[in-house]
């Protein structure tokens, strides 16, 4: 939940694009998947570093990219949906007053300029917007809020913003902390789908019950605060102004920020009279739980499953160091077709075979050169995994050493070490 009051200029070359803060940087950090299908972009490399430095503090692990991947359960583009569509489904729970088109035609046309784009980052959200529809419907709530994630992240887990807001739904510290997101080093909550978009839910409602049903007003709230919104509205009672989102004085982020989430909904109403094609997204369930005692390596779960390993942490982005904590019941989800053979394969998977990383407490004259030898990995990967600045270690600590995922390697480490 993004509470920037800046909105940048993204420059790609040859177009201007007007993107929230709190997404610019799913942008910055496309590669060349992305940049082969829409043009050719820089990549964040490329960027100057005062450019890097405003918008792009987040870095995504280097076995994570930012790529609109092609999901194991999904289809191409082109095909025809063989099942319910999920466009026709959300347009069945569509609830917000109606709007002039005019009155956000600026919004409206900054996603129309760029069809092949708005379509790649709707492809992005397929994994989440059926459960997101699901919790909606549950809940009484209007299926527009199902698109907030777009105008929040670009549908991407990995954003943060600059001012540290997180996941999907872009929630600050402070106010994970208030919907009991726990974040640790070794999980956020904040990213994790299932608990963020549980904590989006409560967070909404809460707003909307606050500012008496109007969804509009619980908007601005969720982007700029209940507070500002709420002096925004008694600033202009005491004026005798009307007190509806569209009179109010709020910050410009978010005098923008609600007009584009009804752009969205009125493209995805009628996208033939924008000219917009949507992407063929079934209305079916896209990943189920599996439950996991103790720790577990991604990389692990995508060798038993087949799932590549960057659909497995898009999926568990709550994982950041991708292996679920020790000493604690965890739930990993995978597409659904692979979910009931993974559960056989972690039941029988030895305890010595669950990690391809190891615990290794830091011993006198040890250094990073020397354990990534050692462990036949990199020093890059060690000091990514453990988030160190330098190569600086001290005697005595632990560290997570990733190792090769060759089983020769794996095979040939001290027992004593592997976890």
């Amino acid at each position: 939940m993004s509470v920037l009051i800046k909105t940048k200029w993204l420059w790609i070359p040859g177009i201007a694009m007007l993107v929230s803060s709190s997404v610019t940087s799913q942008f910055m950090q496309s590669n060349t998947d992305l940049t082969d299908q829409i043009g050719q972009w820089h990549s964040h490399q490329a960027l100057p570093a005062t450019v890097l430095e405003s918008c792009c503090t987040y870095r995504l692990p280097e076995n994570t990219t930012t790529d609109i991947f092609q999901p194991t359960s999904g289809k191409p583009d082109s095909d025809p949906v063989s099942v319910a569509d999920i466009w026709t489904r959300m347009r069945a729970g569509f609830d917000f007053p109606a709007v002039d088109p005019q009155q956000i035609r600026s919004h409206i046309d900054e996603y129309v300029k760029h069809p092949r784009l708005f379509a790649k980052i709707l492809q992005r959200g397929e994994p989440y917007l059926f459960h997101i529809l699901n919790r909606l419907e549950q809940d009484g709530m209007p299926a527009e809020l199902a698109l907030l994630p777009m105008v929040e992240s670009a549908f991407d887990p990995f954003a943060t913003s600059p001012a540290g807001a997180a996941g999907i739904w872009q929630f600050m510290p402070g106010t994970a902390d208030y919907l009991g997101l726990n974040q640790d080093g070794w999980y956020d909550g904040r990213r994790d789908i299932l608990a963020s978009t549980e904590a989006a839910m409560d967070y909404l409602e809460k707003l909307h019950k606050r500012f008496d049903g109007d969804w509009l007003l619980a908007l601005a709230a969720y982007n700029a605060g209940g507070a500002r919104v709420q002096r925004a509205i008694n600033a202009n009672r005491e004026s005798g102004k009307p007190a509806d989102f569209w009179e109010l004085s709020l910050p410009a982020e978010t005098q923008s920020y609600v007009p584009r989430l009804i752009a969205l909904r009125m493209i995805i109403e009628n996208p033939q009279a924008y000219n917009v094609p949507l992407p063929a997204l079934a209305d079916d369930r896209y990943f189920s739980k599996v439950d996991v005692d103790g720790q577990l390596d991604l990389k692990v779960v995508a060798r038993l499953s087949g799932v590549p390993l960057q659909e497995l942490q898009r999926l568990n982005p709550g994982y950041g160091l991708s292996i679920t904590p020790p000493g604690k019941n965890h739930k990993l989800l995978v597409p659904s077709s692979r979910a009931h053979n993974l559960r056989t394969q972690i039941a029988r998977l030895p305890a010595d075979q669950r990690l391809q990383s190891v615990h290794y407490r830091i011993q006198p004259g040890d250094n990073l050169s020397t354990l990534a030898r050692l462990y036949r990995t990199t020093v890059s990967d060690i000091r990514r995994v453990n988030q160190l600045e330098n190569n600086k270690i001290i005697e005595g600590r632990m560290l997570i050493i990733p190792v090769g995922t060759r089983e020769d390697a794996i095979a040939s480490l001290p027992h004593s070490t592997v976890m």
